[in-house]
């Protein structure tokens, strides 16, 4: 059985979105089906948002009698709702196997385990195909949980390094009916197109730390065939819409120009396409290639700061220009081009918040829509996070406890109050990397005239209300 488990059972308004499908939930419930076991999957937040009560939930689960529970640990506001999670299956069922796992319990694999050896027997940390079928395999045939699991950390047991499938396309494709209950929007999925760690050294970003905890130490892509693979079963669930938020983009031109081909060769064509991406990742090459092979394709861009010395302090490539080029390429192929922004990075001063607003004025004007501004999560194992002094900051947060605060705050907390913001800066405190947000999506509020007149005469006009809200909200 596996669980989504919720922010927490007593917040029913969480900073950060709680409705999404967690594709390694879905990837291991394939895996597991394709090595012969019965699997189920209870998505808690979305029972909790239809009705249910949370004693509900928990006897759905336990109603299937199953012979290992696997929560899922993916993201850092989930933290709390995990181990009470767990906690609640255990006092009901003392003895029921439980392991959690994602990129936020790796993180802290080894404190949660310590820390939680009354209602959990272990944490995944890495890739979780080859331990999760090796538990079952073992608990299916009546033996306890072993000791010597690849990436099974145990309150009480050194840990073994991870293991991968080697063979990326050999994993099965997953299915969005595998988790009940379905979506709410249920022709959107997610694809996943890559495993591993990012080349980039942005110092504030997770990617590169997960995918080299993960067990594999570069990145790794599927083939276009299989991307498409992927994308025609979830076609067949009634899927039309397609995002991937994933590293593809570090295969720039190529990666994209091979899939939309492949897209077209085997007459699959999605209705929405959506790229997360870099903004020098795609040239009008690739560009012109996702408007082809779709009805609508959109890029996401994660421009994050319009200074360049503050990008260059962060290891980040930046040249403002560029940007600007890049999001009207695509806005004249008939792409929507969209942008997210960040507070609080090291070095980021008054002039630069400046610049930052400089370039978001400037991207509206060529009609890229600002989708999210959020303050910096400064996340354990980063460079900025292991070397605070060469970035002049000081760390807030350290442990899992610290971390677990995102699952008690509501939105309207986290959009308004500092507590959630992990670190402060030699340039700002925790309140003013909060107050520096909000600058940020006021500005753009106070500029979507900007947008308007971009779309002025464009037969495709965004929804200008909906962007409005969505900036207002934003926070991670």
């Amino acid at each position: 059985m596996f669980v989504q488990p919720p922010v927490s059972f007593n917040n029913p308004a969480p900073c950060l979105d709680d409705k999404q499908f967690g594709l390694g939930i879905l990837a291991n419930m394939a895996w597991l089906q394709s090595h012969g076991f019965e699997v189920d999957g209870i998505h808690i937040p979305l029972l909790l948002h239809h009705g249910s009560s949370a004693d509900d939930a928990i006897a759905l689960i336990l109603k299937r009698s199953p012979m290992l529970v696997a929560i899922g640990l993916n993201w850092v506001h989930f933290s709390r709702g995990a181990i009470d999670t767990a906690r609640r299956l255990r006092e009901r069922r003392p003895h029921l196997p439980i392991v959690v796992g994602g990129q936020h319990a790796g993180l802290f694999a080894e404190e949660i385990a310590s820390s939680n050896a009354d209602c959990i027997d272990g944490v995944i940390r890495g890739e979780a195909e080859v331990p999760l079928l090796r538990l079952a395999e073992c608990l299916a045939n009546g033996q306890r949980i072993p000791s010597n699991v690849a990436g099974l950390h145990r309150s009480r047991s050194p840990a073994l390094p991870p293991q991968v499938v080697d063979d990326l396309d050999s994993l099965p494709v997953y299915s969005y009916r595998s988790l009940n209950p379905p979506p709410l929007q249920a022709d959107v999925g997610a694809i996943s197109t890559t495993r591993g760690a990012c080349p980039f050294s942005c110092a504030w970003c997770i990617e590169p730390v997960i995918g080299r905890m993960q067990g594999r130490s570069r990145l790794r892509f599927h083939s276009p065939d299989r991307i498409v693979d992927q994308i025609e079963a979830l076609v067949q669930e009634g899927i039309c819409r397609f995002t991937i938020q994933d590293n593809f983009f570090v295969g720039g031109d190529g990666n994209l120009a091979a899939l939309a081909e492949a897209l077209t060769r085997r007459g699959v064509r999605p209705n929405h396409l959506n790229i997360f991406a870099h903004p020098d990742s795609f040239t009008a090459h690739g560009m012109s290639a996702l408007a082809r092979c779709c009805d609508l394709g959109s890029i996401d861009y994660g421009v994050e700061t319009g200074s360049t010395r503050v990008a260059a302090i962060n290891n980040r490539r930046l040249d403002p220009n560029e940007v600007v080029e890049r999001v009207a390429t695509a806005t004249s192929l008939g792409l929507e081009a969209y942008s997210w922004w960040m507070a609080g990075l090291p070095g980021e001063d008054e002039a630069a918040l400046g610049e930052t607003e400089e370039l978001i004025a400037r991207t509206m004007d060529a009609g890229c829509i600002p989708r999210w501004v959020s303050p910096l999560i400064l996340f354990p194992k980063t460079d900025i996070h292991l070397h605070p002094d060469h970035y002049r900051v000081r760390r807030r947060f350290e442990g899992f406890a610290d971390y677990a605060v995102f699952s008690d705050i509501k939105l309207a907390e986290a959009v308004m109050f500092s507590e959630a913001v992990a670190h402060e800066t030699a340039e700002a405190s925790r309140d003013g990397i909060a107050a520096a947000a909000l600058r940020l999506r006021r500005f753009i509020v106070s500029n979507l005239h900007r947008l308007r007149r971009a779309y002025e005469g464009s037969p495709r006009v965004p929804d200008l209300a909906l962007v409005e809200m969505r900036i207002r909200q934003s926070f991670m």
